[in-house]
């Protein structure tokens, strides 16, 4: 056998160990992670995640859940694009909305929407850095009003503001970042979204597990009333 040729299979050799040994440490963190996430009481709630868009919620384990792309929605929420939809359970239940908007706004009711309520919008002031509230269609009592300084006086446990909202049934806009926004919602059948909100949080972000565990064990009381 040549220099050469000795030279190349021992490259490839040593290629392929370092391969190995890779997989071998990287392996046993990914199992640890996901021990983590599951490990303690989780009162009947399961883990998503959603890498693509960066986020995870915990909902009950008994519901299925299916993900479908919302295309390019950019009427459904006026200032944002929705581009996928995660369904959890079946029709009626509870809707997580991922909707961009490069724009910094959303408003959480179409344009020309029949519902006898007004739209609320938000958007993220540079300068003052903070969320700020608007009512395109006027207050609840149709009348004019300026914008001001969004109540987040309500948090996820991964430290999300979640913006309240008039929309039909129950809803939450929750930022993810000043440019994606996670709207959680109920079809009209669904007796725990607010606790599915609370849930929300970034992927790996740091999260304290008495908050999850008090977070978990009230979805899961929720969830039950409408069993």
């Amino acid at each position: 056998m040549s220099i050469v040729a000795r030279q190349m299979t021992f490259t490839a050799a040593t290629l392929a160990l370092a391969a190995l040994l890779a997989v071998g440490a990287f392996a046993p963190r990914v199992a640890a992670a996901a021990e983590g996430a599951e490990s303690g009481d989780t009162h009947g709630m399961r883990l998503y995640t959603n890498t693509r868009h960066g986020f995870s919620f915990w909902y009950p384990k008994s519901e299925a859940i299916g993900s479908a792309s919302g295309g390019h929605d950019t009427e459904s929420f006026p200032g944002g694009d929705m581009v996928e939809t995660v369904q959890v359970g079946e029709g009626g239940g509870v809707v997580v909305h991922v909707v961009n908007s490069a724009k910094h706004t959303i408003t959480d009711e179409p344009n020309g929407h029949a519902a006898p309520i007004p739209q609320t919008r938000y958007f993220y002031d540079e300068k003052a850095r903070r969320w700020m509230v608007a009512y395109p269609e006027g207050d609840a009592d149709g009348k004019p009003s300026a914008p001001a300084p969004a109540e987040i006086s309500e948090r996820t446990i991964g430290g999300l503001p979640m913006l309240g909202s008039s929309a039909r049934f129950n809803t939450t806009i929750i930022p993810l970042s000043t440019t994606r926004f996670l709207v959680v919602q109920s079809g009209g059948g669904s007796t725990y979204t607010n606790e599915l909100a609370r849930t929300v949080a970034p992927l790996h972000a740091d999260i304290d597990p008495a908050a999850r565990a008090a977070a978990l064990q009230a979805e899961a009381a929720a969830y039950q009333k409408q069993q």
